[in-house]
């Protein structure tokens, strides 16, 4: 939290980043995005583009490292864990029919979030598709903890106000 108070925009970015690019975190970035959003002076617009960014530019590194590595590690040695070759392609035309909405639905599920980009690179989905969804999903996900933050923020205040 410190953090976030001293550098706001900049912590939260740096905090989501890293969370981003699949480093675990001890507490979720929903909580910063919330937590940003409850100062007094928040600035709604700074705060959805920062995270938007944060989110785009994190996650594709994961992206890109599966998509480098993972898939074609995933076709070498997937066979050992009864993934062929045939199931392979299956999921990736899964992917080509249905991965847009799946990358929305899987970035706004908490716990699924980083798990997303990963395999999105790893079943070959373009650059294009994860770019475009992943935005879309970071600008719904940056709303939706600004709202929060927002109104814990001012019944937080309501409340120090009652007792002060």
């Amino acid at each position: 939290m410190d953090l976030i108070d001293k550098y706001s925009y900049l912590g939260l970015f740096v905090i989501l980043f890293v969370e981003e690019t699949g480093i675990p975190l001890p507490i979720p970035g929903d909580l910063f995005i919330a937590a940003t959003s409850a100062l007094p002076n928040s600035n709604y617009i700074l705060i959805v583009s920062t995270v938007t960014v944060a989110t785009i530019l994190g996650s594709t590194i994961l992206f890109t490292l599966a998509k480098k590595f993972g898939h074609k590690l995933l076709l070498k040695y997937g066979k050992y864990i009864k993934i062929t070759p045939d199931k392979i392609k299956k999921v990736e035309k899964w992917f080509d029919k249905y991965g847009g909405a799946a990358i929305v639905i899987g970035r706004l599920i908490p716990g699924l979030r980083t798990i997303t980009p990963f395999t999105a690179g790893l079943f070959d989905v373009s650059y294009k598709t994860f770019w475009v969804y992943t935005a879309i999903a970071a600008f719904i996900w940056a709303n939706i903890y600004f709202v929060i933050g927002k109104f814990f923020g001012e019944v937080l205040t309501k409340l120090l106000s009652l007792f002060s």
